[in-house]
């Protein structure tokens, strides 16, 4: 057996707590696979793009002085940006090089246009960003920014050394994913105390388009639109460092009637993630907060978000509905994107996530035609009580229901397609058709516990779960769950089996 199997996980496995780094000094070196090397700019960037610019405003009129990293051009961006909002609206450009800059605040009727070869750059002193952005947009109206040109977050200047450098060659034997997690977790650069907060905040906007430029080395979640309404985000690459914590690619957070398509994303934390919570105010499971913490809670349900043609590369994962999610979430596409982690290991957790866990009821979610490569989970579907706001209202509420997700097709996962609820909360109505499902390389992993926890409590992911002794499905408090077409190819002399149903009830599995 020991010539098949690399290792036997334990009957008993000991608790383990995530690995993380508390304090230090800023780090600002970057190491060979921090950034994803081939992005594909052409393919989403139109550099020849030039907007009508005969009653423009440019930032240089104002003072802004480029390529000194000593000025910090906010007030005079900002003056710009107010001018043009008082007199009508219109478009201020920045052109001519490099802006730094603390929080930079968009006004209603106001399109922030940054021409090839110029950028606004976060500036390294955490005392000039007056609210948690570089650029904060507050209940405004018929906003843009528009590119090609670059904003830039300084990711690397506000967070730790990480215990080890990025990991470029494969391991040499598989790993159990909780193993895996914390090798990911040895090389995340976790936050200095001086963070500042997000790239771009959209905070009760409407009308709002993003457009054909760059968004470069976050500091923390490089995109939240949150608690606004009618935004189109097209043509945008995100190219993060992937190693910096908390650094999500796009957080739509309690807003409605967004439009995300041909984006290629690029990051460490979540790439497309759809949150929406009554006390949004952190991200990820560390507890980061920052500087000047903005009220940037949820109020109501969200629903109609369409997501389409987009390539996201995630150290964690690519698509992700949850975690925060005590309010409702519904109507939800995704399609034909692309989401992998080929070139720096570990693998990533996920390739698609559908979380409730909250107390939201998150349902009508379709997801089609995806391509994965190295996300070690397929499809992670969790329905759990954590109650992260701790409202009593809420408890044992959330649900999952009406869920297809088809036309999937992921190489080099190290684990099964996941649907779990919890005892007393089912998932419901959940169709899935056309896997065509690849382990990667190497022997095969087996863990003989005896039950699988439940963790209804805890923060859910994926991984956390361990090796599951089943490598196709592993389906556990759920309902009406039919399956067609799913092929699943384990690694060679597997033991695992293909299966594994718990306290489930109308199972429908067929073949082609």
């Amino acid at each position: 057996m020991s010539r098949f199997i690399n290792h036997i996980g334990s009957f008993f496995p000991k608790l383990q707590k995530d690995f993380k780094i508390y304090d230090g000094e800023v780090f600002t070196e970057v190491y060979d696979g921090d950034f994803y090397k081939d992005i594909p700019y052409s393919n989403y960037i139109n550099d020849n793009l030039k907007l009508p610019l005969d009653k423009a405003v440019y930032i240089r009129d104002f003072g802004a002085v480029s390529n000194d990293t000593s000025i910090n051009n906010a007030d005079y961006i900002n003056s710009a940006i107010e001018f043009c909002s008082k007199n009508g609206g219109g478009i201020v450009v920045v052109d001519g090089g490099n802006y730094t800059s603390g929080t930079i605040y968009m006004k209603s009727n106001v399109v922030l246009y940054v021409e090839k070869d110029s950028s606004i750059i976060a500036s390294h002193n955490t005392d000039d960003f007056t609210d948690n952005a570089l650029i904060f947009a507050d209940n405004c109206e018929n906003i843009g920014i528009i590119g090609p040109g670059k904003i830039c977050g300084e990711g690397n200047f506000f967070s730790l050394k990480p215990h080890l450098p990025p990991k470029t060659e494969p391991f040499k034997k598989t790993l159990d994913v909780w193993d895996l997690r914390q090798e990911y977790r040895k090389r995340i650069r976790f936050p200095h105390k001086n963070k500042y907060g997000y790239l771009i905040l959209l905070k009760n906007c409407k009308r709002v388009k993003l457009y054909n430029f760059i968004l470069e080395n976050s500091a923390m979640w490089t995109l939240n639109i949150n608690s606004s309404n009618d935004v189109n985000v097209s043509h945008v690459v995100i190219n993060n460092n992937r190693h910096v914590a908390n650094c999500d690619g796009i957080d739509v957070c309690g807003s409605s009637n967004v439009v995300i398509k041909k984006c290629f994303v690029s990051t460490a934390d979540d790439g497309i993630v759809l949150k929406n919570n009554m006390s949004i105010a952190t991200s990820g499971d560390d507890g980061l907060k920052v500087k000047n913490n903005l009220d940037v809670t949820c109020k109501n349900g969200m629903s109609n978000i369409y997501i389409h043609d987009c390539e996201v590369i995630s150290c964690t994962n690519a698509f992700k509905i949850g975690t925060e999610t005590s309010l409702d979430i519904t109507d939800v596409t995704v399609e034909n994107c692309k989401f992998y982690l080929n070139d720096i290991y570990p693998a990533g957790v996920s390739g698609i996530s559908i979380e409730s866990c909250d107390g939201a009821k998150v349902k009508n979610i379709n997801i089609s035609n995806i391509q994965m490569d190295s996300m070690a989970c397929p499809l992670f579907i969790r329905l759990c009580n954590r109650n992260g706001d701790n409202r009593p209202e809420l408890d044992g509420k959330g649900k999952i229901e009406n869920v297809t997700v088809k036309n999937i097709k992921a190489d080099n996962v190290e684990i099964p397609i996941m649907i779990m609820g919890i005892p007393n909360q089912k998932i419901k109505d959940v169709y899935l058709e056309n896997f065509d499902i690849k382990y990667a390389d190497g022997k095969d992993y087996i863990d003989f516990r005896f039950k699988i926890p439940e963790q209804e409590k805890e923060y859910p992911e994926c991984n956390r779960f361990r090796n599951i002794n089943a490598y196709g499905l592993f389906l556990r408090h759920a309902d009406n769950i039919q399956v067609r077409n799913v092929k699943v190819k384990p690694r060679k002399n597997t033991l695992r089996t293909f299966k594994k149903i718990i306290d489930c009830e109308n199972i429908k599995i067929m073949k082609v």
